[in-house]
């Protein structure tokens, strides 16, 4: 499914390769790395968890990985990073 608002649509590989950027970035294990929801909290948005993630990445990780066009990153709480449309 991919995710589309106003004029923006953001599609799934290219959360997933931000999924994976975080990731690389952040060191995770690869067993217990970011997970990408299959459903976000609205239909404008992405959801990324990682509760084994190192502590309060969420909050950082606008400043170290880059959004798709069309979005930006909203950290929901210090594990759950939203995806959201512009």
């Amino acid at each position: 499914m991919d995710f589309a608002a106003g004029t923006y649509v953001c599609a799934r590989e290219e959360v997933e390769r931000l999924v994976a950027d975080i990731a690389t970035e952040f060191k995770a294990h690869p067993d217990y790395g970011p997970r990408l929801m299959e459903e976000g909290f609205d239909d404008r948005q992405w959801t990324i968890v990682w509760e084994e993630g190192p502590e309060e990445w969420a909050y950082h990780a606008g400043d170290r990985v880059t959004a798709p066009a069309g979005t930006f990153l909203e950290p929901v709480s210090y594990y759950v990073l939203a995806v959201c449309l512009i």
